[in-house]
C-alpha cells in the first residue's frame, strides 16, 4: 500500500478508511476485475484456433498479407464433403478420358434399350467425343480450382462440384441430341413414332 502524503495511518482497533477504487488490488487482480465486468464476447468474434499450430503473435502485422475474414471458421464437414464430390468427380473424369468413344458408348446403349438397332459410329461421332472430353476436362479443372479458392477464404464449397457436375450433364446430354439427329436411323425411329 502506498501512503498518500498527509494521510493518518489508522490506530489499532480502528477502522481503516475504505479503499479507493483498486487501491489494495494487484495489477493481477485489477484486470480481471476488469475483464469480469465487460460483457461476454460473441463466439462469432473470436478467431478460430488450430490444434497443434501455434497462432503468430501478430497475424495481420505480416507484410503483404491480410487478416483473415471475421467470424468464418473453417466447416470440417464441408471441406470433407468437397473432398468425397471432388474425388468422385476425379474417378468419372478419368474413366471418360480412358474410354475415347464415350458418345459412341452411350449411343450404343440407347439403340439397344430402343430397340432402334445398331448404331454405326461416324466422323461425327468422333469430333463430338473429343470436343466432349475437351469441355468436360476443362469444367473439372474449373471446378476444383473453384471449389480450392472457396475453402480457403472459408466460404461453404461443397455446391461447387455438384454444379460442375450438373453442369457436365447438361453438356453431354446437348451433344448426345446433336449426335442423334443426326444419325439417319434415329430420325427413321422417331417417323415410325411420329406416324
Amino acid at each position: 500500500m502506498t501512503e498518500q502524503p498527509g494521510a493518518e495511518l489508522p490506530k489499532y482497533g480502528e477502522r481503516r478508511p475504505r479503499p479507493q477504487y483498486g487501491e489494495y488490488a494487484t495489477p493481477q487482480e485489477q484486470a480481471k476485475i476488469i475483464a469480469d465486468s465487460l460483457p461476454p464476447v460473441s463466439p462469432l468474434l473470436v478467431p478460430p484456433t488450430i490444434p497443434g499450430v501455434p497462432n503468430p503473435p501478430d497475424a495481420s502485422a505480416r507484410v503483404g498479407t491480410s487478416p483473415p475474414p471475421a467470424g468464418r471458421r473453417p466447416r470440417r464437414w464441408d471441406l470433407i464433403l468437397s473432398a468425397a464430390l471432388l474425388g468422385y468427380a476425379t474417378i468419372n473424369v478419368i474413366a471418360q478420358l480412358a474410354i475415347r468413344d464415350t458418345l459412341a458408348t452411350i449411343a450404343t446403349q440407347f439403340y439397344l434399350t430402343q430397340g432402334i438397332g445398331d448404331y454405326r459410329p461416324t466422323a461425327l461421332t468422333a469430333s463430338l467425343g473429343d470436343t466432349l472430353n475437351i469441355i468436360t476436362f476443362a469444367l473439372f479443372v474449373v471446378t476444383v480450382l473453384g471449389t480450392v479458392w472457396m475453402l480457403r477464404h472459408g466460404r461453404i464449397a461443397f455446391w461447387v462440384p455438384i454444379a460442375g457436375g450438373v453442369l457436365a450433364t447438361i453438356v453431354a446430354l446437348v451433344f448426345v441430341v446433336i449426335l442423334l439427329q443426326s444419325d439417319p436411323a434415329f430420325s427413321a425411329y422417331l417417323g415410325k413414332l411420329r406416324g
